[in-house]
């Protein structure tokens, strides 16, 4: 399971300025890129199927957060290894 100084330090290697989870994706600098290789780094599966198409209801940095680690506990559920 990834713990939120995991995802803080994850999110902080591809935003371009300091960020709170209040604080806007594009004004952090974290742009549809970003997030999906935010989203493969942390995915515990590497058959994890990552539903891109939820990175449109992303607007702050704990919308991120909240869905990053949503995704991490379901392959942590289906047995993936870190990667």
């Amino acid at each position: 399971m990834t713990t939120p100084a995991d995802l803080d330090q994850t999110i902080a290697k591809y935003a371009s300025v300091a960020f709170d989870d209040s604080t806007p994706l594009l004004e952090a600098g974290l742009e549809s890129l970003s997030l999906l290789r935010l989203a493969v780094e942390l995915a515990n599966d590497d058959d994890a199927e990552i539903d891109a198409t939820r990175l449109v209801d992303l607007r702050t940095v704990g919308d991120l957060k909240q869905w990053l680690h949503e995704l991490s506990a379901v392959g942590a559920e289906t047995g993936g290894g870190a990667r």
